[in-house]
């Protein structure tokens, strides 16, 4: 089968890979219709987080089951489903305590980075990963229910309610879900973008979109009632300078973009007086059913998918999202918010 396999620093190939088989009684074999392109993946081929050479790298699969194990009960074969990439030991002190996510031994359970992912024609794995999507449901929507998952978990985990003013730093793919989940929960919600294409994208889904340097303190206040903002989601990885800026007393900030080599100081004695909380386990806390449920009030969620390409025009794929050509390094111009890879 052919999937794409990352080589090496900053280097991922289409190969020709043998095709994956059940493993256990309860395993079962999906033949993948597409997966969608996550932040992980682009950081995957930015070089920036490390996959064990040789692995099939993506984990936003979906697709239909064409094999199963004689103890599986929960799928059968010509099922649509999609896959749950949160996976783990089970056995770990944290995974009997229903932390998967925190699983010790997480680095041998990482669908696309230690384990084969979903950029493939076939993918096997355990039933408990594998859920039903409803006969309702567009492949689209199906591909923005783990990312819709993490979204909701951190939503949920910042106790956002209906009176409360969102602000997304980013517009990118998951800071455009945050807006979309915001919209539904809360009252105002707020986003901001340097890239024309997501900016003018995300201006379809929030109350308000602003190039970063527009939102000032003053436009804030302008615009939310005279007060800063309750809930705060750096979707960037380096805004949470921005966020500290502009998060009311009581707020939560959440970050949720990822840039390790970003750095913000703070004075502690702020978070006391002022009451504002930073909210760090975004990781999804097994949301899939949960997503899966709330995924079939938003029928603009099969929206957020803005482009597919074919499984072999990879690279077209990442540049239309990465911001440079993969090929050479130039920069330019993003035209999709989120891509996904067909198989």
């Amino acid at each position: 089968m052919k999937a794409l396999v990352y080589q090496d620093y900053r280097k991922v190939e289409l190969l020709e890979m043998e095709e994956p088989t059940i493993g256990s009684p309860t395993g079962v074999k999906v033949k993948i219709f597409g997966s969608g392109i996550c932040g992980t993946d682009l950081n995957i081929v930015k070089g920036k987080i490390p996959a064990n050479s040789g692995t099939i790298i993506g984990h936003e699969g979906v697709g239909t089951v064409v094999e199963v194990g004689p103890k599986v009960r929960s799928v059968k074969v010509g099922d649509r489903v999609l896959i749950d990439p949160t996976q783990s030991c089970g056995i770990c002190s944290y995974c009997r305590e229903g932390l998967h996510c925190y699983c010790e031994n997480f680095e041998d359970h990482q669908v696309g980075m230690t384990i084969h992912g979903t950029f493939a024609e076939y993918y096997a794995g355990e039933e408990r990963y594998v859920f039903k999507i409803p006969d309702t449901m567009s492949w689209e929507a199906a591909m923005m229910v783990e990312p819709l998952g993490c979204v909701l978990n951190s939503f949920l985990k910042a106790r956002v309610k209906p009176s409360d003013s969102v602000l997304v730093l980013g517009s990118g793919a998951i800071g455009s879900l945050c807006q979309l989940v915001g919209k539904r929960l809360g009252r105002l919600t707020v986003g901001t973008e340097v890239d024309e294409y997501r900016k003018s994208f995300a201006a379809n889904i929030a109350d308000y979109v602003f190039h970063p340097q527009e939102l000032t303190l003053e436009k804030v206040l302008e615009i939310n009632n005279g007060h800063k903002f309750d809930i705060i989601i750096d979707a960037v990885g380096n805004q949470l300078h921005v966020a500290l800026e502009l998060i009311g007393k009581g707020g939560r900030i959440i970050p949720m973009g990822y840039d390790d080599s970003y750095e913000v100081s703070f004075k502690p004695t702020d978070f006391i007086n002022n009451g504002v909380n930073v909210i760090g386990d975004v990781a999804v806390h097994q949301m899939i059913s949960t997503a899966l449920k709330f995924a079939q009030s938003l029928p603009e969620l099969e929206n957020m998918v803005t482009s597919t390409k074919k499984l072999q025009d990879y690279e077209g794929a990442f540049n239309e999202t990465i911001g440079y050509d993969m090929s050479t390094g130039a920069p330019r111009a993003m035209t999709s918010v989120k891509t996904a890879l067909i198989s």
